[in-house]
């Protein structure tokens, strides 16, 4: 049984869905493409992206959207957030409904882990209700010992350095 809510934006209309084995592969293939690998850095810690519960928005069986999170000790952690249409609502759609899903399981706080270079996302996060909780200086330099492949700069030419969290409390 799929988890379908359906969506209606300004522009574009698009359903959200409970990643599942059919779709598993699709959202692989987007942690590649957009991180360069499965796996998935998170403070000196290695996520394997193939086994994280997420979501995505699909439109027109294309996923335009993908959110995965983890689940542990109350709290949900957001492990990846990319929407491949700017501003029509996707990450916010996708941030509410893990934190919707998240409120299900009793967890009490919903946090994640952007880098200081994300100018957008610092933004993006405070706008949906997220306050700053931690930095992690230099906690990019551990992280490009378990993936090399993290650039040390960013596409806005800032250093990739520092890991900032953000939370949210739920309840």
């Amino acid at each position: 049984m799929m988890d379908i809510k359906k969506v209606e934006n300004d522009i574009i209309n698009y359903d959200i869905v409970k990643v599942n084995e059919d779709i598993r592969q699709k959202v692989n293939n987007i942690l590649i493409n957009e991180w360069e690998s499965t796996d998935i850095i998170i403070r000196g810690k290695v996520v394997d992206g193939t086994k994280l519960d997420g979501f995505v928005a699909l439109k027109d069986n294309e996923i335009i959207g993908l959110i995965t999170y983890v689940i542990e000790n109350n709290e949900c952690e957001i492990c990846s957030l990319n929407s491949f249409i700017e501003n029509k609502g996707i990450g916010t759609n996708l941030i509410n409904k893990v934190k919707e899903y998240a409120k299900e399981k009793d967890c009490t706080r919903l946090k994640l882990i952007t880098t200081n270079d994300n100018i957008r996302g610092l933004e993006f996060y405070q706008r949906r209700g997220f306050v700053l909780s931690n930095i992690y200086k230099n906690a990019i330099e551990n992280s490009r010992k378990i993936k090399p492949q993290i650039p040390m700069f960013a596409d806005n030419g800032l250093p990739i350095r520092d890991e900032i969290e953000f939370e949210m409390k739920l309840q």
